[in-house]
């Protein structure tokens, strides 16, 4: 604060009558008093007073720094552990997957199982039926033997006969029994079999329980880490900023991807035109060429997207909550769709291509890039996880990721762009109805 310069009252400057010529020097004296008073510069104190504020300003913004300092530090730290988690959830929700596939597959086997024991025990029963009426024959006949009918003076002709029919009871009856032995050795194999399938199911069970904690467990933990960060996160321009490195990284892992296979890529391409040219050269000259398996794939996967025309698949169904060029914050605008859909739903491929990526990464969680050749790719974020690894070769409609809601995301959604040259383009063009 400024001090002001001390202005005497009018009455300090004149005293009572006096002598004139005093008065006079009086007066003077006492005028440039007066003067010398109104040129007096600002109190020493106001000055302190300047100094003491700048200085409290200065801790003020000394304590501010390190206050953003230390929330950029645990900004850091969290989505670290967001990273983790999530990629503990993909993990966790991936073997879940595998298992209750596994479990599927084992009920099937262990219907099957029941079924055939089920016919095995009805083949028993019948066999053992006949067997006792078998037996209950033979039994009748009594001491009616063979031999008995030979020294009883039977003719010979009907004693023949006679030894026949018993020749062919005694061999049924002992087919008979071979057969229930095979049949009880069957269901003997069959309950054992049975039983290792149910113990299968049982431990298999267990791991499911263990593997659906594991996965609960890290989504309870990665929503108190969001919590957590959303507390932290002084928002606006902190997003903006934040929006930016996030959409900058993208742009710097799709490139490091795309120089690591730009090698194989342009092998690939140059392979792919080979065919081509010698399509076109057989049309040329009135005939056809047919390529094989591998040289069709190879051409559906370097041959980019093509024009829009919704000749692509759908990643997946549900409602679009974002639209390419909607704004997102400030001056940023969405450069692809957001898609809700229930957590664990299927992200599928939307044509032909070979995985790019296949990683988390700030902002946009777990991230799957395909590229189709020619500089076309599609990108799927805010994954549970990833069916696929990078380098894999995946055809249109194939599962290759689930549903979730990795990079900090409230909801189940999908994020999905098309890339053409590396730029974002509207994806809608593409897609089916």
């Amino acid at each position: 604060m400024k001090g002001k310069a001390i202005v005497l009252p009018t009455r300090t400057c004149h005293n009572g009558p006096a002598h004139p010529l005093s008065s006079r020097w009086s007066a003077l004296s006492l005028s440039l008093l007066c003067a010398g008073a109104l040129l007096l510069p600002p109190l020493a104190h106001s000055d302190d007073d300047s100094k003491s504020q700048l200085k409290s300003i200065q801790q003020n913004i000394a304590e501010k720094e390190k206050s953003v300092q230390a929330q950029k530090q645990q900004r850091s730290k969290l989505l670290n552990q967001l990273e983790s988690q999530e990629k503990v959830i993909a993990q966790a929700s991936r073997q879940l997957r595998e298992t209750r596939n596994s479990l599927s597959a084992l009920d099937n086997d262990i219907t099957q199982l029941n079924t055939s024991i089920a016919r095995l025990e009805k083949q028993q029963a019948q066999q053992e039926k006949l067997l006792a009426q078998q037996l209950d024959a033979a039994f009748r006949q009594g001491q009616h033997n063979g031999l008995q009918l030979l020294l009883g003076g039977e003719e010979a002709q009907r004693s023949e006969r006679i030894l026949a029919y018993f020749g062919y009871l005694n061999a049924a009856r002992q087919k008979n029994i071979d057969d229930l032995k095979q049949t009880q050795q069957q269901l003997a194999e069959q309950r054992q079999a049975l039983q290792d399938k149910q113990q299968q199911q049982k431990n298999l069970l267990a791991q499911q329980q263990t593997q659906q904690g594991k996965l609960e467990s890290a989504s309870a933990a990665r929503k108190k880490t969001l919590t957590a960060l959303e507390s932290s996160l002084q928002k606006d321009q902190a997003d903006l900023v934040q929006m930016r490195q996030n959409e900058s990284r993208l742009q710097d892992k799709i490139a490091k991807a795309e120089r690591e296979a730009r090698e194989r890529a342009e092998r690939e391409a140059r392979e792919a035109e080979k065919v081509r040219q010698r399509q076109a050269q057989a049309k040329a000259k009135g005939s056809s060429y047919q390529p094989t398996q591998s040289e069709r794939e190879l051409m559906a996967r370097t041959g980019g997207l093509g024009r829009p025309g919704g000749q692509a698949v759908w990643p997946v169904r549900g409602r679009v909550e974002h639209r390419f060029g909607e704004t997102m914050q400030g001056e940023l605008r969405w450069k692809g769709l957001v898609i809700d859909a229930p957590e664990g739903t299927e992200v599928k491929a939307i044509a032909d291509g070979r995985v790019l990526m296949a990683d988390w990464l700030q902002g946009y969680g777990l991230v799957v890039v395909l590229e189709h050749g020619k500089g076309d790719m599609s990108l799927y974020g805010y994954n549970q996880s990833a069916l696929v690894s990078v380098g894999a070769q995946v055809k249109a409609g194939q599962p290759i990721a689930l549903v979730g809601t990795s990079g900090g995301r409230g909801t189940p959604s999908l994020y999905f762009e098309i890339r053409r040259q590396g730029q974002a383009v509207n994806p809608l063009p593409w897609l089916g109805r």
